[in-house]
């Protein structure tokens, strides 16, 4: 498996319509079937993804263009081929028709002769090869799309629920074609509802339940899990408890309450012209016409706000001072090692600021609070208006290792920290962070999580002049987090919300 990114999946979130005219009007939707997935597929790499079939079509849809998720976004340069035996017990033209739409689709056209001369070879092809594909069985059909994905020329492929399909004869025969993409270094996403496929050739696991990420990990580690889970659910002896089996992961996919987003329609064409309507909308347009309206007459009658008529005379009006903004701020450490109040905090930790004068800052640590030299510090107020940007943006100037696979290593954020000193090889650690060995990125805890993540920039001085930049530590604002420059020492520091 190398170290590049084919495919990433980023906040794939997808509901259906619902049927009912009144939620339909107040935006809610049907069903939450995915909810905030992300993940990414390296070539060479076997991805096992576990879910029910309904989520795994889903996901299918959205990975091979044919479905537009809610929220949220595919990125890739990479072909597909999409893979699934469902998509074709209706096909209607003879399998030698079948045959040929594939490999001119994913194959050099020069090549599609003598792939069609060695795939007609085969007993199974040579026995169907004028029979319509409706008219043959899922397994066969099953058997057919693995050997056509061995010709094709796809740098993804994915197989959606093949497993059910085949035999127990036929376990050598996916193993083989899984193994034979896995040499040729394409990158396999392998969706399925069965835990067997995915624990005998994945080289990474990622679950899904409720259409929600369950597990995202090594395959070893993953299959205890569900292992566990599945022991769990096998004691459950009435429908009662049933209903109260994870309970929490029912609510999180369900409640519309309990869900932050607002999921936009997919298209026009699936509402009709009152559905398009948005009741809010218009009421703030009328509000607006209101002001516009009233305005209008103000001006109109000349009326003036002080209460006075208008004499000629220039008027002044007292605009109050700006007062300082007294919510939470923060003051990210500039320096290698700083101590406050007997602690050691590592460099682009982040500290509270209760408050700062000239020269120096108020640093909150506990119940107590110390002066400190202001110059030790970048000031980061959350509340603030930074210049608004995007990750993306920003890759180029920072470090290709992380530019490469910012994806695999902003993984972690968020979460419990055991997931960064459990899983990757650590140079040094502590409660407060860690630093990966070998590779320039370091991680930031807070209350066991992990908050934030730094690592070397590059070229700054064309970042100055893309984004019209005059101070040297810079903050901009992305839509899920910050990012702060810290020019002196030219690093990074990477918050996500």
């Amino acid at each position: 498996m190398q170290n590049i990114i084919l495919l990433r999946a980023l906040n794939l979130t997808y509901a259906k319509e619902s049927k009912k005219f009144a939620d339909r009007m107040l935006g809610r939707e049907e069903g939450l079937l995915l909810k905030d997935v992300t993940f990414h597929l390296y070539k060479g790499e076997v991805l096992g993804i576990l879910s029910d079939y309904r989520t795994l079509h889903y996901l299918k849809e959205m990975v091979n263009g044919s479905l537009d998720p809610k929220e949220g976004r595919i990125k890739t340069d990479s072909s597909i081929l999409s893979l699934d035996v469902l998509d074709h017990i209706n096909h209607p033209h003879p399998l030698n028709i079948f045959v040929f739409e594939i490999l001119d689709e994913y194959m050099r056209t020069e090549d599609v002769e003598e792939a069609v001369g060695q795939i007609v070879a085969q007993p199974l092809f040579r026995k169907y090869w004028s029979t319509p594909v409706r008219e043959l069985t899922r397994r066969d059909i099953a058997l057919i799309l693995l050997e056509l994905s061995r010709f094709t020329d796809a740098e993804i492929i994915v197989y959606c629920n093949m497993y059910r399909h085949l035999k127990s004869q036929d376990t050598a025969v996916f193993k083989s074609t899984i193994n034979g993409q896995e040499d040729k270094e394409r990158g396999v996403l392998l969706l399925e509802s069965s835990i067997e496929p995915i624990e005998s050739l994945a080289n990474y696991f990622l679950w899904l339940s409720y259409g929600q990420i369950r597990y995202d990990g090594s395959v070893k580690q993953g299959i205890t899990q569900y292992n566990t889970y599945m022991k769990q659910k096998s004691q459950l002896k009435s429908v009662d408890e049933e209903a109260q089996f994870d309970l929490e992961w029912k609510r999180n996919i369900n409640e519309y309450g309990r869900y932050a987003h607002g999921l936009k329609r997919l298209s026009r064409k699936q509402a009709s012209p009152i559905d398009g309507l948005n009741i809010r909308k218009i009421i703030l347009s009328l509000v607006l016409m209101f002001t516009m309206l009233m305005a209008s007459v103000v001006i109109f009658m000349d009326i003036s706000f002080t209460g006075s008529a208008n004499t000629g005379q220039e008027q002044t009006v007292a605009v109050p001072e700006t007062e300082v903004d007294d919510r939470i701020a923060y003051a990210v450490n500039a320096e290698e090692s700083l101590e406050v109040n007997g602690e050691s905090h590592p460099y682009m930790s982040l500290l509270q600021v209760s408050d700062r004068e000239e020269g120096t800052y108020t640093i909150v640590d506990g119940e107590t609070t110390v002066e400190m030299d202001a110059s030790s510090f970048i000031y980061f107020n959350p509340a603030s208006l930074y210049p608004e940007t995007t990750l993306e943006a920003l890759l180029p100037y920072t470090d290709e290792v992380f530019e490469n696979n910012y994806l695999y290593y902003s993984r972690v954020m968020n979460r419990e920290s055991g997931a960064v000193t459990e899983s990757m090889n650590l140079s040094a650690s502590s409660d407060r962070h860690a630093e990966l060995s070998g590779i320039p990125i370091s991680y930031q805890f807070r209350d066991g999580l992990v908050f934030s993540m730094s690592f070397p920039a590059r070229g700054i001085d064309g970042m100055y002049e893309a984004f019209g930049i005059t101070t040297e530590d810079v903050i901009f604002r992305l839509p899920d987090g910050y990012m702060i420059l810290d020019a002196s020492n030219q690093t990074w520091l990477y918050i996500q919300r």
